[in-house]
């Protein structure tokens, strides 16, 4: 096989989405995820430079709303006088630096993408996507059942993975599937995206059917409601949306949604709860974590419940009861939104978390036993949502901009609505849904969405 024919920025470029996926490992203090970020903007610079990468007429707008982003934050960086956060893993240069890279990699993701189909076809990059997600699904899933059996886990690599921040042993708590992530819901996040496109798949060829276990067992272990539940909630959507459109009902999008409730059952025989901490490390020092009867809340027993249903579906009840403000971030953005000032043009990219940090914690500070405690203390706190970010650190401008942006995709995804559109569609709004309640940078598969419903439109 020739060399032009294996297309090598592809098949780099999937290596960079896999990097990506190793979230919890680094080589020399510097994460692989940053490595594959870095990676996409290289293969466009290069393409750039060799005139093999055409130009997108279709993207202008998505690329005049991140060049905004870009612009605000460098003037911020000119007038900030606010310092790192005692306990930061990174300087103010780096941290702001990596928001500026990870802006720029949006963009090159959506025009290699673009790129790329128009090289090979659109099922082709599916399926490259598909093939990485289930992978990273596998070894996942081979570190959540190394517990469960007693083999040997990965050595975690980077800050915070395997130290104080956020361990995955934990005394008295249900294992969740961290997987190659330094969270359960980082991997949520990360692979309930390619799910659609595996369906979609599978509408073609039957056997990724079963292939789509793995990546939805892998979603299940982790007990992440927000990925669960989006993903139940856009397939429904999905049905109504065919029903509609189609005047039947389509029972092959009910799959997904099945699937889920069977392999719940599955991970329910897998349950493993860390034991309580030795005698000698019991009370004073950890009381709560040497009587595994002793939770803080209703929330902590759904959450430490050693069945997946009660653990992740018992919490919709939870939150139900208490409005949208039972999602502990929400609740906490609210109150940092009542009392901040109106935004026109935001604080950048990254100041706006470093101003966050403080008052988030002055909200969540608790007294305990006489003592003031506060959550996350020195730390860079991150806003759990998409929108919100966008918001204070572009302001209500750059948030038009996005929802200006999001506006014309549907409308392109809705003109001419077929089966590929309805899996594009799941797709798009289990990410959009996500962001949120769980993550707040614009992602990289948001952006393979974005390139992927861009070309096929284009191809009509």
């Amino acid at each position: 096989m020739k060399l032009e024919k294996l297309n090598i920025p592809l098949i780099i470029f999937a290596i960079a989405f896999f990097l990506e996926g190793l979230d919890a490992f680094s080589i020399a203090n510097i994460p692989l995820s940053w490595v594959g970020v870095l990676t996409y903007v290289l293969i466009f610079i290069y393409l750039k430079l060799t005139k093999k990468i055409k130009y997108i007429f279709d993207i202008t707008f998505i690329k005049y709303f991140l060049y905004y982003l870009i612009f605000v934050t460098i003037i911020r960086a000119i007038t900030f006088d606010l310092n790192m956060p005692e306990y930061a893993t990174t300087s103010l240069l780096e941290y702001i630096g990596l928001r500026l890279l990870k802006i720029l990699s949006f963009y090159t993701i959506i025009s290699l993408t673009v790129n790329f189909v128009m090289k090979k076809n659109i099922d082709y990059v599916i399926k490259l996507i598909a093939y990485i997600g289930v992978f990273i699904s596998l070894l996942s899933l081979y570190s959540y059942f190394s517990y469960v059996f007693d083999w040997t886990d990965f050595s975690r690599t980077r800050a915070g993975t395997g130290g104080w921040s956020q361990p995955i042993r934990r005394a008295c708590s249900i294992l969740r599937n961290y997987g190659t992530f330094r969270e359960p819901s980082f991997l949520a996040v990360w692979s309930a995206p390619i799910i659609p496109l595996i369906f979609y798949l599978a509408r073609k060829s039957k056997t990724w059917y079963i292939i789509s276990l793995i990546p939805i067992l892998s979603l299940v272990l982790t007990r992440s409601l927000t990925g669960i539940i989006s993903v139940i909630i856009v397939f429904l959507i999905a049905i109504l949306l065919d029903l509609y459109k189609n005047k039947k009902f389509n029972f092959l999008l009910l799959t997904p949604i099945l699937l889920i409730f069977v392999t719940t059952m599955f991970g329910n025989n897998f349950a493993y709860k860390f034991p309580p901490l030795d005698p000698s490390m019991c009370p004073p020092e950890s009381a709560d974590k040497c009587d595994c009867s002793i939770y803080d809340d209703e929330q902590d027993i759904a959450k430490n419940s050693s069945n997946v249903y009660q653990s992740v579906f018992s919490r919709i009840s939870i939150i139900a009861s208490g409005g949208i403000g039972g999602f502990e971030n929400i609740d906490i953005l609210n109150q940092y939104v009542e009392n901040s000032k109106f935004k026109i043009f935001g604080d950048g990219l990254g100041f706006s978390n470093i101003q966050y940090s403080p008052e988030f914690g002055e909200i969540t500070k608790q007294t305990k036993e006489g003592q003031l405690i506060y959550r996350n203390p020195g730390q860079v706190v991150s806003f759990n949502n998409l929108y919100a970010n966008l918001y204070f650190s572009g302001g209500i401008i750059s948030l038009l901009m996005f929802l200006f942006i999001l506006r014309n995709t549907f409308k392109k995804l809705l003109k001419n609505y077929s089966t590929l559109d309805t899996y594009l569609l799941t797709g798009f709004l289990t990410i959009l849904l996500m962001f949120f309640f769980q993550a707040e940078e614009l992602s990289s598969q948001l952006a393979i969405y974005f390139g992927l419903i861009t070309m096929k439109m284009s191809n009509e």
